[in-house]
This record gives structure tokens, sequence and C-alpha cells, in this order.
């Protein structure tokens, strides 16, 4: 009697309240559609033209305008593909990328959830069309991730703490980021911090240079301790047979990744390149050249043709199986809408 007659107030207090004027909420839904076809050449058998998918998705963003100078924004983002696979299949099951919520203000922004994390964001994102950097130390995405923001006229700086896992452990890692521009230069820095697997750092720092219009200039290079352990290995786009990475794993050695880039744009081209060189404290290096032509059709709209080569020293476990050198050659569509 006392629990029905505490719900009957709450009831009628809720209902008597004033309701909350309706806020004004913007949804937009986008995706990316990366379809083509890539051919490798490993010294296999198994090597020849193939249908691909490079990453495509849909996803969801929407943005609540709280009153106070607050907004509240959410995002979820999937990939149309299955985890494992590397190209579209009928009935596939899609793969979370992005499930965040995020809070907007003067003191800056904050979000919580399945993320993008600093490191990538600030030092390593991808400069081709297919979505993919072969020569890249980190991990693309991260979940139970808490990440803070604040972006000044020419300059930013992040925060992050990540608590994924049920492990006991109150921290996994933690980040800093930031970013100064100053007229033709952008200048990033990142670093990440392992608590859990081991306890080693991850740290990497990358330059731009807008020389016209038309060119620009870009260096990296990023350094992994031996003892870091978070997430070991290089994921690349060129695979071998299986879906491993064609740059193998050298964990508990320290690791480093440096490269130079260059773009040239004109009209509706764009041709540009990186070279770069993934190195193994015991293993040695595996370098990696890449150059792609791009056609937009419209700017968001664009057919691209590229070509890699992976080579190896004698002191690296070899990038195929049959001990050779690697290539790929890549034909696609990109639709961003």
């Amino acid at each position: 009697m006392k629990l029905n007659a505490l719900t009957s107030a709450i009831t009628c207090a809720l209902l008597a309240a004033p309701l909350a004027q309706a806020a004004e909420t913007q949804t937009d839904f986008y995706g990316s559609l990366r379809i083509g076809i890539d051919s490798v050449d490993a010294g296999v058998d198994e090597d020849g033209a193939n249908g691909r998918d490079y990453l495509s998705r849909v996803g969801v963003k929407a943005s609540t305008d709280l009153g106070n100078g607050l907004t509240g924004v959410g995002q979820i983002e999937y990939g149309i593909r299955d985890d494992n696979s590397i190209d579209i299949q009928q009935n596939g099951q899609p793969t979370l990328r992005l499930a965040l919520v995020g809070l907007k203000g003067s003191f800056g922004e904050v979000y919580y959830g399945s993320q993008t994390p600093l490191f990538h964001k600030y030092v390593r994102s991808a400069y081709f069309s297919d979505g993919n950097d072969t020569v890249r130390l980190g991990t693309v995405r991260e979940d139970d991730l808490t990440q803070y923001y604040f972006k000044g006229d020419n300059y930013s700086v992040a925060a992050a703490i990540h608590t994924e896992g049920q492990d006991g452990d109150d921290l996994d890692s933690y980040s800093f980021a930031g970013e100064y521009k100053a007229g033709p230069v952008t200048l990033q820095a990142a670093y990440v911090k392992d608590e859990r697997v081991g306890d080693g750092q991850l740290m990497g720092a990358r330059a731009w240079y807008k020389v016209t219009d038309a060119v620009t200039l870009s260096a990296f290079y990023h350094l992994q301790d031996d003892d870091f352990g978070l997430y070991n290995g290089s994921t690349g786009n060129i695979r071998l047979v299986g879906g491993a990475p064609g740059i193998p794993n050298c964990a508990g050695q320290e690791r480093s990744a440096q490269g130079i880039y260059a773009s040239y744009q004109a009209g509706n081209g764009q041709i540009h390149g990186r070279y770069a060189v993934d190195s193994c404290e015991d293993d040695g290096d595996v370098s990696s050249a890449k150059v792609e032509y791009i056609h937009f059709l419209a700017k968001n709209y664009r057919l691209w043709v590229s070509y890699e080569a992976l080579n190896n020293d004698d002191d690296r476990a070899p990038v195929s199986t049959s001990g050779d050198d690697m290539s790929e050659t890549q034909l696609g569509v990109r639709y961003d809408f």
C-alpha cells in the first residue's frame, strides 16, 4: 500500500510538472562507398585481381541545442562489410566503427564511447582514397574511450583516458595531443602511455607545409617502445593470403615508422605519393612506396588508381609467404554523401 501510494504521488508530480520546451535537434545521415578491384603480386599461386571494399561505411550524426551555450551530440557508424572480410558479401554482418555521445560548450568538447583515438586523428590519418596506410603504428578505433578537445584560433589540444575491459584496472591508457598552425605550416604531436599490457609509450609527430595552393608536403615520425603492448603490429591495406598484414609484426621490440609525402593538384586531378619505412630494432626494415592518381568527377565523387610496393631487407621476416617482396595495384571509386 505504501509503495503504491508513493508511486502514485511521483506519477502525479511528473504529470503536473510543466513540459520542457522541445529542443532543436539536427540529424544528418552520411555514408562513404569505397569499392574497387585490386591485384596483389606476392609471388604465390593465389595472386590475382579481386573485388574489394575499402572501408565503406554509413552513419548518423545528431546534435541538440541544450541551451546555456551547450550542445549535446551523438554519432553511430557501421562498416558495411564483415570485420574479417575484405569485400562486401550478401547476408554479411555490418561492423561497428563508432558509437559515442558528447557535450560541446565554451569549455571545449568531451566525448565518450567507441571513437577514433587521438594518435590517429593528429599524427596518423591515412593519406589515400582507400582510407588505409600500410606503414602505421597504433590503432584506428577504441572502445570505452573518453576524449577532451579545446580549439583556439590557430591551435588545438586534447587529452584522453581509455578504460576498456573488465580487468580490474581503472585505467588502461592515457593520451595527449596537440596541433599548431602558423601560416602555411601545421605541426602535430601525440603521446600514448600504456598502463595495461606493458609499461611502454607510443609517440609521434607530423608536419605539413602548404607550398602553394596546388602543392603540399608532409613528413612524420612515430616511435613505439619495446614494452608498449596495447596494439602491436601495423595494419595496412596490402594483405597476405588469409588476411594477415603485409608488414609483419615485431612484438617486444622497439619499433618506428617514418615517411615523407607530397601532393600536387591541378583542375580535377590530383597525384600524390608517400615513401615510408617500418623499422624494428632487431628484425630490420620494410620500406613502402605508394603513388596514387585521383580524378574528381565531383567534389564528393572520385575515381582512383594506385600502386604500392613493399620491400624488406635481409634481416626482416619476409612480407609474403613466398619470401618475395609484394606489390599491389588498385582501381576504385569513392562516393561520399
